[in-house]
C-alpha cells in the first residue's frame, strides 16, 4: 500500500513538474512573441532570459533592425524624390485613369491650378475649362508640341509628355508639361550667330586685301595724267568698303553680345537720359518706386533702337512715347509706341528675324538685338499694332526676386 501511494505521488509530482514546464514555456513564448510584435513594430522590449529563446529573439531582433533600416532609406529615398519633383521647373502631374490628382509639383500648381494644391480633385474634369491646343495633346496618345499665348500676349511653346504605369495595382498617367520657348530661341539665335560669324570672318578676309590694293593703287598711280580719275575711284571704293566694314561690325556685336551684368538701376535717372536723347518723346503715366535689376547700358541700347524705329516710322514725332508699368511680382514692362503705320501681319511675323528689315538701308538687326538682350535678362520682346493707328513695342524685365516662371502661363484649369 505505501508502495502504491508512492508511486501515485511521485507521478502526480511529475504531472505537476511537466504542467509547470508547459506553463512556463508557453508563458515564454508568449513573451517571445510579444517581443517579436514589438520588435517588428519598431520598439525596443528586453530580451528573454532564458537561453533557448535568446538566440530566436537575436535573429528576429536584426531582422527587425534591418527592417527599420530599409524604411527608412526607403522614407530618405521618397523625401528625396519628392524634394526633386517639387523643385523641377517643369510641371509635373499624376493622377490616376478616372482623374484623381495624386500628386502636382510647386511648376505645375502655378501653371495649372493658381498656386494651391489640387490633390484629390479630378484632372479630366478640369480637361473642360484647358485651352484647345492643351486640351488636344492632353488627349493624344504620344508626346506633343502645342503653343497658346500668354497672359502678356507673347506666344509660348510647349512640350507635354505623358507616360502611363501601374501603382499598388492601380493604372496611374504622369504628365510632364515644359516650356520650350525660351530655349528654342536661344537655339534659334545661336544658329543665327554662329552663321554671321562665319559670314564676317569670310568678307573681312576679302575687305583686309581690297584695302591695301586701293592703297598701293594710289601710290602706283601718283603723278600720272589719270590719278585725278583714278583717285575718285579709289575714294569710291575705300568709302564702300569703310561702310561694309562699319555693316560687318554691327553684325558682329550681335554675334557677341555679352551677358548683362545687371544691377539696381533707379529709374528716374535713367529714362531722363533717354529723354535728354529725344526731347520729343512724351513719358507717360509713372515711375515705379522699385528699382530695376539689368544691366544699364544694354537695356539703354535696346530703349535708343526702339525710339529711333518709333522716330523713324513716319508718324508724327510728338506722338512717340514712353512709359514703364510695375507688373508686380512678374516685374516690369517698358513701352515705346508710336503714331505709324503699324505692321502688317507679314511683317510682324518676321520683324524679329535677322536680316529681315523693311528699311531700304537697315541691317535688319535692330530688333532682333533688342529681343537677344531683353531675353537675356529673362525677360521677353513683344510687337503690338495699336488701336488707333502706330506700333508699341513691349520689353517685360524680371524683378530681382521675380520668379523665371512668374506667372505668364494662360493654361490655368481652375477658373471658371
Amino acid at each position: 500500500m505505501n508502495s502504491a501511494l508512492w508511486i501515485v505521488a511521485a507521478l502526480g509530482v511529475g504531472l505537476l513538474g511537466l504542467a509547470l514546464q508547459r506553463a512556463l514555456a508557453a508563458r515564454r513564448m508568449r513573451a517571445l512573441g510579444i517581443a517579436v510584435k514589438a520588435l517588428a513594430a519598431g520598439e525596443d522590449p528586453p530580451a528573454p532570459d532564458d537561453t533557448a529563446h535568446a538566440e530566436v529573439f537575436r535573429i528576429a531582433r536584426e531582422l527587425a533592425d534591418a527592417r527599420r533600416n530599409d524604411l527608412a532609406t526607403a522614407a530618405e529615398r521618397e523625401a528625396l524624390l519628392r524634394a526633386a519633383l517639387e523643385a523641377a521647373p517643369s510641371a509635373i502631374v499624376m493622377f490616376s485613369d478616372l482623374g484623381r490628382i495624386s500628386l502636382a509639383n510647386a511648376a505645375a500648381r502655378e501653371l495649372f491650378f493658381e498656386n494651391r494644391d489640387p490633390q484629390g480633385e479630378n484632372f479630366v474634369a478640369m480637361l473642360g475649362r484647358a485651352p484647345d491646343a492643351l486640351r488636344r495633346s492632353l488627349l493624344s496618345d504620344g508626346d506633343e508640341l502645342f503653343s497658346v499665348d500668354d497672359i502678356h500676349g507673347e506666344r509660348q511653346t510647349y512640350n507635354l509628355a505623358k507616360r502611363r504605369f501601374v501603382i499598388a495595382g492601380e493604372a496611374m498617367v504622369l504628365v510632364l508639361v515644359k516650356n520650350l520657348s525660351r530655349e528654342l530661341h536661344r537655339q534659334e539665335a545661336d544658329a543665327w550667330k554662329r552663321m554671321i560669324r562665319v559670314f564676317c570672318h569670310e568678307l573681312n578676309n576679302s575687305l583686309a586685301p581690297i584695302s591695301s590694293l586701293v592703297h598701293t593703287g594710289k601710290l602706283v598711280v601718283e603723278g600720272s595724267p589719270l590719278a585725278p580719275k583714278l583717285e575718285r575711284i579709289f575714294a569710291t571704293v575705300a568709302e564702300r568698303t569703310e561702310h561694309l566694314r562699319v555693316f560687318l561690325d554691327g553684325y558682329a556685336q550681335f554675334s557677341r553680345l555679352p551677358m548683362p551684368r545687371k544691377v539696381d538701376v533707379e529709374w528716374r535717372p535713367f529714362v531722363d537720359r533717354l529723354l535728354a536723347m529725344y526731347p520729343s518723346v512724351r513719358l507717360e503715366g509713372t515711375l515705379p518706386t522699385e528699382a530695376g535689376w539689368f544691366d544699364p547700358a544694354q537695356l539703354e541700347q535696346v530703349a535708343i533702337n526702339l525710339l529711333k524705329n518709333a522716330a523713324e516710322c513716319g508718324g508724327p514725332a510728338d506722338a512717340v512715347t514712353l512709359s514703364v508699368t510695375s507688373l508686380g511680382a512678374r516685374g516690369v514692362r517698358i513701352t515705346i509706341a508710336d503714331r505709324g503705320p503699324g505692321m502688317s501681319p507679314e511683317v510682324m511675323a518676321s520683324a524679329l528675324v535677322p536680316f529681315y528689315s523693311t528699311k531700304e538701308r537697315g541691317s535688319g538687326l535692330g530688333l532682333t538685338l533688342c529681343r537677344e538682350i531683353v531675353e537675356a535678362h529673362g525677360g521677353a520682346l513683344r510687337l503690338e499694332n495699336r488701336d488707333g493707328g502706330g506700333l508699341a513695342v513691349h520689353a517685360r524685365l524680371l524683378h530681382r526676386t521675380s520668379p523665371l516662371t512668374a506667372g505668364v502661363g494662360k493654361l490655368t484649369l481652375t477658373r471658371s
